[in-house]
């Protein structure tokens, strides 16, 4: 794994989940309701949300922190996550993890995995939670008579074939189990700003290194759409909404360079931002993936990637770069290629993607460079090929410069740019546009 190059080698599914037998979960009705409706909120004006879309919201401060070094000596510097903290089950067990766009699951090192990459992080135990049920994919307890199995019972595993966009992949074996997963502002402040899902979470028995040593928090909450999850059920904003009355059906997050804010529930106000909220539908909501459509692709104006046959991009915040299919990499990256290091900044081409209703998301040299300003652009291996032309995938350097929304409810996509950052609407794709007409 000492050769891995993980910024150049990214791929479509982050998450796979390979069960056999039966491959849905059932819905199981609350057998523990009274703490899953006892929710503990802040009021959205508290937490920065405004006017007619004010509501009950959840803000979780989150911290940039870099990967860990491999024990094999890799070096992961140019890779980050933003992490915050939740609590699971009764009483609190604190962890810290990071929240992915592109995966549908809560997953956890389980108490009894004695992998390294567990054993280095925070684990869960279901035996020290009261509120911990062992559950088969139909949804039935592991044990009739037992919270949890005892002796030698048979029992589901899923095994995740897990691929980290900027550390490689690995694979991860779980077993199900229910029990409560909340927001929470931190170890000294769980008691407050905190809201619950009752649900099924991937409890990991076994972990590989790569990439799970190297990831600075002890486990992820997917945010992916109901179609990344084995069932509405082990999906946790799906399960936080059905326990959160009076919620705004909505989440976004604003990240700065050594921390952010993820808000549920609400959003933030147009007071932070230079300009209002763009929306831009979901393409494909079954499929799970936060993904819209993309016009083309600009590098200082000149068209890199014209999406003939169609663009679209994934967020995905589990992600530290950009990344492109795979074979249309080295025609883009040959144009930013131009990123130098001058007083203590990078000096490169503006790289611009174009969308729908004449709108562009822009991003400086510094954006898609790492600290020594050389361009991080991920290749997008596909196991498939895609009828619906070129894919991207947008990571959290995206997020820097723009505060994104998430709408569950609508199946849409907002952007709006953080202080510093390049209006939406793009007077240089004007002007372009407007040459291209007088030649014509």
């Amino acid at each position: 794994r000492a050769n891995m190059q993980p910024q150049t080698s990214m791929t479509f599914m982050q998450l796979s989940l390979i069960i056999s037998g039966i491959s849905t979960l059932a819905f199981l009705p609350s057998a523990h309701a009274k703490r899953g409706g006892r929710l503990r909120t802040a009021a959205a004006s508290d937490a920065g949300s405004s006017g007619s879309n004010a509501g009950e919201a959840v803000s979780i401060p989150l911290q940039r922190m870099l990967a860990r070094d491999g024990h094999d000596g890799s070096k992961h510097s140019d890779t980050s996550f933003y992490v915050g903290n939740i609590t699971v089950g009764e009483p609190p067990q604190h962890m810290q993890v990071f929240f992915d766009t592109g995966s549908g699951h809560v997953l956890l090192p389980h108490m009894a995995c004695k992998n390294r990459s567990c054993t280095e992080h925070h684990r869960y135990s279901p035996w020290a939670s009261s509120s911990a049920l062992d559950v088969n994919t139909n949804g039935n307890p592991v044990q009739e008579g037992h919270r949890l199995a005892k002796g030698r019972v048979n029992r589901t595993f899923a095994t995740m074939e897990f691929t980290q966009a900027d550390l490689g992949d690995g694979v991860a074996k779980a077993v199900l189990v229910r029990d409560h997963v909340c927001l929470s502002a931190g170890p000294d402040n769980h008691k407050s700003h905190q809201a619950c899902a009752d649900m099924a979470l991937l409890a990991a028995t076994q972990e590989d290194a790569m990439p799970f040593e190297a990831m600075p928090a002890d486990g992820i909450i997917g945010l992916g759409l109901s179609g990344l999850s084995v069932s509405a059920f082990s999906n946790f904003y799906s399960r936080l909404m059905d326990s959160s009355h009076g919620m705004l059906p909505e989440f976004g997050m604003f990240l700065g360079e050594t921390s952010g804010t993820i808000l549920f529930g609400g959003r933030a106000s147009v007071d932070n931002f230079a300009a209002p909220l763009e929306w831009f539908p979901v393409l494909h909501p079954d499929e799970g993936f936060w993904q819209f459509e993309i016009v083309q692709v600009r590098v200082n104006g000149m068209v890199v990637e014209q999406c003939q046959h169609g663009c679209r991009a994934i967020v995905d915040t589990g992600s530290s770069h950009l990344g492109v299919q795979s074979d249309r990499r080295e025609s883009i990256l040959n144009n930013l290629q131009s990123a130098l290091f001058s007083e203590g900044k990078c000096n490169g081409p503006d790289l611009q993607i174009d969308l729908p209703r004449g709108l562009t998301l822009t991003l400086a040299a510094g954006d898609y460079s790492d600290a020594s300003c050389a361009v991080q652009l991920g290749a997008l291996h596909l196991h498939e090929p895609q009828p619906r032309g070129v894919l991207f995938s947008l990571g959290t350097n995206v997020i820097r410069r723009y505060y994104t929304a998430f709408d569950w409810e609508a199946a849409r996509i907002g952007f709006a740019p953080n202080e510093g950052s390049a209006s939406l609407h793009s007077t240089a794709r004007a002007s372009a546009a407007a040459t291209e007409l007088i030649v014509m």
